[in-house]
């Protein structure tokens, strides 16, 4: 099964490759495929965007710092709070000059994503929904899910694609509700959950990948239905998000090796798609209560 390409800083506009303003981290190396993140100290400087396929969402961590934004639509100098963002739509070039030194968090989004979501809310848009620019405003719950992301690169591991998958829809559907007003309602959704046989194919794909990452939309091909329709559906089912069920499933697997084999932690780690053998210690300690190290001490003494 094809996995979905990665979304990395060439995707992005590129706008401080070779530049003054280098990104200090970033979720490149962690194979995400519907968010893209960067963090970095801007200095002052201007550029004009080319158009790319994806939105943009910039978030002041710091300031206050004037800007000047312009679309094809308007141009806008306004001074930017901590916490203020900038949403540039996909497909809309754009230019930025920033007058101050400023702190930011670059989220880019799939504009596939995006539509996906306002499908599944009943939002019809054959060509996919147009999202609106934004200079400077505030979104305390856009913000707060922006900087879990950021939290979620910093802990680092391929591992954390789910989790970053489902970060997704919630930020998508946030956009989604502040341009758009309510849709007429969809078709009543199947309330019983996944049916028993797309779910059964779905644990045994889990199964058989858990020594690697696994995507989202790699679970909603195998579930039959759209990522967002899968989300909702599975968690009908089986009381969890696809994430924690993907945890749960890591660590069972590591109790099993540990309680049976002589493999080292950094093996079982690796074997149960931990990023490392700390990633593999302090899931294992959340979810069991112990380390697996003493794990292992107890159920082999």
């Amino acid at each position: 099964m094809a996995a979905a390409a990665h979304f990395d800083i060439g995707d992005t506009h590129g706008l401080f490759l070779g530049s003054s303003n280098p990104v200090q981290t970033s979720s490149a190396a962690l194979g995400w495929t519907s968010l893209f993140l960067s963090e970095q100290q801007e200095e002052p400087f201007e550029a004009s965007a080319r158009a790319v396929p994806d939105h943009l969402l910039v978030f002041h961590l710091g300031g206050p710092a004037q800007i000047t934004g312009a679309t094809e639509d308007e141009r806008i100098t306004t001074v930017v709070p901590p916490g203020g963002l900038c949403l540039w739509p996909a497909n809309s070039p754009f230019s930025i000059q920033l007058a101050d030194s400023v702190e930011t968090l670059h989220l880019y989004i799939r504009s596939s994503v995006v539509n996906e979501v306002a499908a599944s809310l009943g939002y019809d848009f054959p060509d996919g929904i147009r999202l609106r620019p934004r200079i400077g405003q505030r979104d305390e719950l856009l913000e707060q899910l922006a900087l879990e992301v950021r939290s979620v690169a910093a802990s680092g591991g391929a591992s954390t694609a789910l989790y970053a998958d489902q970060m997704a829809l919630a930020i998508a559907a946030r956009l989604i509700r502040h341009d758009y007003s309510a849709p007429p309602s969809p078709a009543a959704a199947n309330n019983r959950g996944l049916a028993r046989g797309r779910l059964k194919r779905v644990e045994d794909f889990v199964e058989a990948h858990l020594d690697r990452p696994i995507q989202l939309q790699e679970l909603s091909l195998v579930g039959g239905l759209s990522v967002s329709h899968f989300v909702r559906q599975f968690k009908l089912a089986t009381g969890l998000s696809p994430h924690q069920f993907v945890l749960r499933r890591r660590v069972d697997r590591a109790r099993r090796l540990l309680a049976h084999s002589d493999l080292s932690l950094a093996q079982i780690a690796y074997s149960c798609g931990f990023s490392h053998q700390e990633h593999l210690t302090h899931t294992f300690r959340r979810h069991v209560g112990a380390t697996p190290g003493h794990y292992r001490r107890s159920v082999q003494s």
